[in-house]
């Protein structure tokens, strides 16, 4: 089975190319240096979900409503780049790593007023296989009916925040509880970061079918054994598949 690793990111870029290094398995995957920015595009629900019907019917009016606060950048932001990788399952068993090497400021007698930053928007780990749209949906409708055939799974799977997303994952666990993104600043996703850093996500077995991998939550060992199979799929990531051309782009079966 081959797996498709993908990372968008904005960047500013100040002075001097800053350096970002991928890999998996503790393989390097990808070693880039960036030279320019990469800024984010405002795209409208229409340009989204063209030729996603199943996106169209939905997506679209509660885009207008829920989304007129300007609360959710994500939903109406979409970086101009993605990096896409397309790696063997033998690639895809402990972790994801980012290393970031970006010392790029003007920093003089304590002030400082330009640096260059990355803020991490999406990193998606998912089988080629599913990057058939229909595949995608038919795993989750899988899903929720063995949830709804089995009650005493139902009450595990009320609470949204407490799931863990497929097929990316922007949360950490802390003091064994996921914690969303917006509330916690130690975490990779949304935030724009100068200088140096790096973060590891850690490669797990999906809990709704034996042998598939997905991205975890960084201290996903500290989750309980039923909150391990708990999942919630991305209503995001789709719209980043067809934004960047990778729906039905692969033909390999499961």
């Amino acid at each position: 089975m081959k797996y498709v690793l993908g990372l968008s990111f904005e960047f500013k870029y100040y002075k001097n190319p800053a350096n970002i290094k991928i890999f998996s398995n503790n393989q390097l995957i990808d070693d880039i240096n960036l030279t320019e920015d990469i800024n984010s595009t405002n795209l409208s629900p229409v340009t989204l979900c063209k030729t996603l019907p199943e996106y169209y019917d939905w997506y679209y009016p509660w885009w207008n409503t829920f989304n007129e606060s300007g609360d959710y950048p994500q939903y109406k932001k979409i970086p101009e780049k993605m990096f896409v990788y397309t790696l063997d399952e033998t690639n895809v068993q402990n972790s994801i790593k980012i290393e970031v090497t970006n010392d790029n400021t003007n920093y003089s007698n304590s002030f400082m007023t330009k640096w260059s930053s990355f803020t991490f928007r999406r990193i998606f780990l998912i089988p080629t296989y599913y990057l058939d749209l229909k595949n995608y949906y038919l795993l989750m409708q899988k899903k929720d009916s063995d949830i709804f055939a089995n009650p005493d799974n139902l009450k595990y799977n009320e609470k949204i925040d407490t799931n863990l997303t497929w097929p990316d994952e922007n949360r950490v666990v802390k003091n064994g509880q996921l914690t969303l993104y917006q509330s916690d600043k130690t975490n990779w996703v949304d935030q724009e970061k100068g200088g140096s850093f790096s973060f590891e996500l850690p490669i797990i077995e999906c809990g709704i079918k034996k042998g598939l991998k997905m991205l975890g939550p960084k201290n996903y060992e500290q989750l309980l054994e039923k909150e391990k199979i708990r999942l919630y799929q991305s209503d995001l990531c789709p719209l980043y598949f067809n934004r960047f051309n990778l729906i039905n782009t692969q033909n390999e079966t499961a």
